[in-house]
C-alpha cells in the first residue's frame, strides 16, 4: 500500500487495483496510474476538506463519493449507512462537526479516514458543548471497535492544546491497527511531533510521522507502484 500525505487532512492510498483520495484541499497530485479505478472521497464542505478543483482531475474512471451536504456531482452519502460501491464496502459515521468518516473495506483490508469526526475539547467552550463532543465521539468509535484496520487516518490538531491528543489515544486504546497516520495539524508539523514523541502517544509503535508535504509512505507488503 502506498500513501501519499497531500496537506492537512488530503491523503492519496493506492492498493493493487484501487486509488482512495480522501479531503483534498492542497498539494500536487501525482500522476496516478490509469490502469486503478479511483475513488474520491469527501467527508464534508468545509474548505480544508473540499476543493472543487477534484473535478478536474483527469483520470479514466473516477468515482466521487461525498457528503450530501456538498452541492456538486457525486454519490451522496449520509452519516450512519452503509454503501456498496464496485467492490468497495463503506460505512459512514456522524461527524463531531460536519459531515461524515469514512470507513472501507477494499481489497480485503479496512481503511478509516476521520474527516472531522473528533473528540474536539476547545478551551473556553461551554461545558454542556465540550461534552456533547466527548460523548458522541465515543459513541461513534463504539461503532468500529470490532474492526482490524490496515490504516487509520486520525486528526491530530495543536489548536486544541492539551487536549490535542485526546481523540487519538482514545481510538488507538480500544481499536486494532496497522498504521496510523496523524492529519488536520496544518502547518504545524513540530507541535504534531510533539504529540508524538511524550505521553501518551510515544507509547504506540504504530503511528507514522509525517515530515513534509507529500511525503509518500509504502505500508505492508513491497508491492510495485
Amino acid at each position: 500500500m502506498k500513501v501519499t500525505y497531500l496537506y492537512n487532512s488530503g491523503f492519496i492510498v493506492e492498493l493493487d487495483k484501487h486509488i482512495l483520495l480522501f479531503d483534498y484541499y492542497q498539494g500536487n497530485i501525482p500522476l496516478l496510474n490509469p490502469n486503478k479505478n479511483l475513488y474520491i472521497f469527501v467527508s464534508h464542505f468545509h474548505h480544508d476538506h473540499y476543493n472543487p478543483e477534484i473535478y478536474q482531475i483527469s483520470h479514466p474512471k473516477i468515482t466521487y463519493i461525498i457528503d450530501r451536504k456538498i452541492n456538486n456531482k457525486g454519490i451522496k452519502v449520509h452519516p450512519g449507512k452503509v454503501y456498496d460501491i464496485d467492490d468497495l464496502h463503506i460505512q459512514t459515521l456522524l461527524s463531531t462537526d460536519e459531515g461524515v468518516a469514512f470507513v472501507i473495506k477494499v481489497e480485503n483490508k479496512y481503511i478509516y479516514h476521520a474527516g472531522d469526526l473528533h473528540w474536539w475539547h476547545w478551551i473556553g467552550e461551554p461545558e454542556s458543548d465540550n461534552k456533547y463532543q466527548a460523548e458522541t465521539f465515543k459513541k461513534e468509535i463504539s461503532k468500529i471497535t470490532n474492526i482490524n484496520f490496515e490504516l487509520m487516518m486520525i486528526p491530530l490538531d495543536p489548536r486544541l492544546k492539551e487536549s490535542g491528543w485526546w481523540g487519538m489515544n482514545y481510538i488507538l486504546k480500544y481499536i486494532n491497527t496497522k498504521y496510523v497516520l496523524p492529519m488536520h495539524f496544518i502547518e504545524d508539523i513540530n507541535k504534531m511531533h510533539e504529540y508524538l514523541d511524550n505521553k501518551p502517544l510515544n507509547q504506540y509503535n504504530n503511528i507514522i510521522k509525517i515530515h513534509n508535504k507529500e511525503e509518500v509512505f509504502i505500508l505492508g507488503e513491497n508491492n510495485e507502484y
